[in-house]
């Protein structure tokens, strides 16, 4: 899955053809759309949009020696009116500009790559927690069933749970379509993809024909780029409202999945709860029983297809949610009760997501877990105190140039579920380490009491020293990463490399 999805060459004229310009688009042959001027070929499109921290029209002389044939822009965008005339003067090419460019860009690029998207059945994943999960679980479990399955998301992308790691949750439309193209070469059935709030506020998912959208739940995140929770909830509620579903699946045991079970109450929905007491009776999936095993979770679960039971390796009741999300999705694409059964028998952990960790007998369990918000920290330890006989350990931080509302809350959750405390560095970029420590002590009633120890290896290190056999040293919100940013530096980390590199030492 590392190659570039190569596609015939296209007429321009057809690519752009019913596409708002007041330009008169070229007779001319493209052979790749791209984005990023270091990946552009002889005959290239080259599309000059606003980054997080560059514009790409700045890169447009780079694109256009590299081979690009024509550069198209936002017919909107300010920055790029004023540039161009520069530009122009500068080097020939064929400059383009599109009405809405931004929101349409995704449907461009889906035409030039043969709209993938109709071809495969995409099932697309929102919430705050659960993501990553959600995506594996139903990966995992769509394998079991001999389908063909790609994914796409924070763990990374490609086919059948093999990943190659990606920079974002939801990649640009322009990557997205080329690996959308992709999985329908390599003849996949199913893609399963995360979809942040972020994606769906810069329209990267426009173009993308999904079947079933997948609600896991809404917490307080990303606050710093939404600003209110109620437009982060109207955010994740457009991939429900603004795409041509056959089926939505809801957690009604969520407010945001209540109220839109309610908008779409006469359109095919899926409704999945956890509560086995007070669980309405049309709920399509309902939680009938669990019990926490050594192994995991055993869950009995009332559907329209009948009863079926679940006896996973996953750890936390977190995941019986997780674990009905995935049943429902199952539902809401047409399997049958045999199918739904031998799909979720043996469900395996997600790498970075309450993974266990245990080495000789002297040294503590380890959890490591993605767990960023206070909602899924308190889930976190909630879940690691059923399995702590000694004193619980959390080793957590907040990540810098982020939603500083949420670090008083992450504090004050840590410090009332778990017994000690070390706040470390976890990804701090350009804000001072020592401003997010004191915002998240600030939660907390009694901060002398709490262990600060910036080095994220030399917390792992420590706590691992000090902890006893029986207690149990959660290693919360880097999970699966496998860099720290410092500055704009990324550095080399991994929380799991470090937890394996003692056990090995003290075996």
């Amino acid at each position: 899955m590392t190659r570039k999805a190569q596609c015939s060459g296209k007429s321009l004229v057809e690519l752009l053809r019913d596409f708002e310009t007041s330009e008169t688009i070229p007779e001319i042959e493209i052979v790749d759309i791209v984005s990023n001027s270091q990946r552009v070929r002889k005959g290239s499109l080259f599309i000059a949009m606003q980054g997080i921290l560059t514009h790409g029209i700045d890169f447009s002389i780079d694109a256009i020696k590299a081979g690009a044939v024509a550069v198209m822009y936002d017919a909107q965008d300010e920055y790029c009116d004023q540039r161009i005339p520069l530009l122009s003067k500068q080097i020939q090419t064929h400059w383009i500009p599109i009405g809405s460019l931004s929101q349409i860009n995704g449907e461009i690029v889906s035409r030039f790559y043969d709209e993938p998207g109709k071809k495969l059945k995409i099932i697309g994943v929102t919430g705050t927690d659960g993501k990553s999960s959600v995506t594996h679980l139903l990966t995992q479990a769509l394998g079991k069933i001999g389908k063909k399955v790609a994914s796409i998301g924070t763990l990374g992308y490609g086919l059948d749970n093999q990943l190659q790691p990606t920079l974002l949750t939801t990649p640009d439309a322009v990557t997205l379509q080329s690996w959308l193209h992709e999985f329908y070469q390599q003849q996949c059935e199913y893609v399963v993809m995360e979809v942040s709030s972020h994606a769906l506020a810069q329209f990267r998912v426009n173009g993308c024909q999904f079947d079933i959208a997948v609600l896991t739940n809404l917490g307080r995140d990303h606050l710093d780029y939404h600003g209110t929770q109620e437009q982060y909830a109207d955010t994740k509620a457009k991939l429900f409202r603004e795409f041509d579903l056959s089926s939505r699946v809801l957690n009604i045991d969520d407010e945001l999945g209540r109220s839109l079970s309610q908008e779409f109450q006469s359109e095919a929905s899926v409704r999945y709860s956890s509560v086995t007491s007070t669980t309405p009776a049309d709920v399509e999936v309902r939680l009938l029983s669990s019990e926490v095993t050594d192994q995991g979770l055993d869950m009995r679960v009332a559907t329209p297809r009948g009863e079926v039971r679940a006896s996973t390796s996953l750890m936390g009741r977190f995941n019986i949610e997780n674990t009905l999300a995935c049943i429902s999705s199952l539902i809401a694409l047409g399997f049958d009760h045999d199918h739904i059964q031998a799909a979720i028998s043996g469900l395996q952990p997600i790498p970075g997501r309450m993974e266990k960790f245990k080495g000789s007998s002297n040294l503590a369990t380890v959890v490591v877990d993605f767990a960023h918000t206070e909602q899924a920290l308190r889930a976190c330890l909630s879940t690691c105190r059923e399995y702590t006989s000694g004193q619980l350990w959390c080793i957590f931080g907040c990540g810098g140039d982020r939603d500083q509302g949420k670090r008083a809350g992450m504090g004050s959750a840590v410090e009332e579920l778990a017994d000690r405390v070390i706040i470390t560095d976890d990804n701090p970029r350009t804000e001072s380490p020592e401003e997010i420590v004191d915002q998240i002590l600030k939660g907390m009633r009694h901060p002398e009491s709490v262990c600060v120890v910036h080095n994220r290896q030399a917390a792992i290190e420590y706590a691992l020293s000090e902890a006893s056999a029986d207690d149990l040293v959660v290693i919360a919100g880097k999970g699966h990463e496998q860099e720290q940013i410092i500055g704009r530096d990324r550095i080399p980390f991994s929380d799991r490399h470090v937890v394996q590199r003692i056990i090995q030492a003290s075996t």
